[in-house]
């Protein structure tokens, strides 16, 4: 779940982010590609991912510290990740 910073923006280079990841309609997910080992996000509703999340990642902590910086960056925090 993520929610913008208390009295700032949410920011993206092209603009505000998707609403839809404040409310729960769109959420985004680290999954692991059991041939590669690899984690990469995908939004679960069939979304164009934004070009700073596009990586793959050697572990889920390893994913998910680098979704911090990059939400952080862009005035959003993650508030809680679920299993």
């Amino acid at each position: 779940m993520l929610e913008p910073l208390e009295g700032k923006p949410a920011l993206t280079t092209y603009g505000t982010p998707d609403k839809r990841l404040f409310t729960g309609e769109q959420n985004i997910r680290l999954t692991m590609d059991p041939e590669t080992c690899l984690w990469s996000f995908q939004y679960t509703n069939n979304g164009l991912l934004p070009a700073g999340l596009t990586g793959k990642f050697t572990s889920f902590k390893a994913g998910l510290k680098h979704a911090e910086g990059y939400f952080l960056k862009r005035n959003i925090r993650i508030t809680s990740v679920k299993d």
